[in-house]
């Protein structure tokens, strides 16, 4: 019996520089029942489909306008084919059995809806994979937090970032730098919820799948490089400008009744932002 047909979905913005060698990775993946599209959300430089070198099946989509993640991926699936998807960043490499490895985990459980694999940083070092669900106090303590900085907290993060495993797990929430998701269940909660222009996406995804009596899962036996600092050229006061609004969106959309927390979450987001804004003041000066 032929292996299910896996549809490959990249958002591209800008990264238009990275996007050959994550092809050529999943030109050497053992499974052999790929398609892959190509969302480009309006890159100021449009990716010509004649770049695009792939033994699979492939279609490159040019946006308008940039929908953001979210909605870019929920057009990729619409276009798709495939009974599974993989979400895929531009600059994530895959290893030649991580695919079959991951869905072969989702192959095992009917009720198994998405899979992570261990991402690597570029030296091979192992990087999160696996967090689990953003609550208040998790998110007082999260990487990007100011408190984590501080010697007193620094060992409260990992309340959110998970340690690695060894052994196949199911955890709270994977991220969708590399995740292959069973489409039956993603449409069943109606995709990626587009009010998330980027950033804590896929944490909203995983805690409704599992909503739904569905199952995440991270598989260490599947390694996925991730070239995170050679990705999208953008302005990253905006990046960090577009993750506060995400992770309080999420706050909110999901502890609604908490306002008090709500609060106190939009202050310490706010801090945060003016410690970045003062290191940026800094650096100018100083050049």
């Amino acid at each position: 019996m032929q292996n299910p047909k896996i549809s490959v979905v990249i958002v591209l913005y800008n990264s238009g520089h990275v996007i050959e060698e994550t092809i050529e990775a999943l030109d050497r993946s053992i499974y052999d029942n790929l398609e892959l599209l190509l969302i480009d959300n309006a890159s100021d430089v449009a990716l010509a489909p004649a770049e695009i070198k792939c033994r699979f099946p492939c279609r490159l989509y040019r946006l308008e306008k940039n929908l953001g993640f979210g909605q870019g991926c929920n057009f990729g699936v619409g276009k798709s084919d495939g009974d599974y998807i993989l979400f895929l960043n531009p600059d994530a490499r895959v290893e030649p059995d991580s695919i079959h490895s991951m869905m072969e985990v989702l192959a095992s459980d009917e009720k198994a809806a998405a899979v992570g694999p261990q991402l690597l940083s570029p030296d091979g070092s192992r990087m999160p994979s696996y967090r689990f669900t953003p609550d208040f106090g998790r998110l007082l303590f999260s990487r990007k937090s100011p408190l984590s900085h501080l010697s007193l907290f620094s060992r409260m993060k990992q309340r959110y970032i998970g340690l690695p495993m060894d052994e196949l797990s199911e955890v709270e929430v994977i991220p969708a730098t590399a995740m292959l998701v069973r489409k039956e269940a993603f449409l069943e909660i109606g995709g990626f919820d587009e009010r998330f222009f980027m950033y804590a996406e896929d944490f909203d995804l995983c805690v409704m799948l599992r909503k739904r009596g569905f199952k995440v899962y991270h598989q260490p036996k599947a390694r996925v490089y991730h070239d995170w600092r050679n990705g999208a050229v953008a302005d990253i006061r905006k990046l960090n400008i577009e993750h506060n609004r995400s992770i309080f969106r999420f706050y909110r959309k999901h502890y609604p009744n908490n306002i008090f927390r709500s609060m106190a979450l939009l202050i310490l987001l706010c801090i945060k932002r003016l410690i970045l804004e003062i290191g940026n003041w800094r650096e100018s000066k100083i050049g």
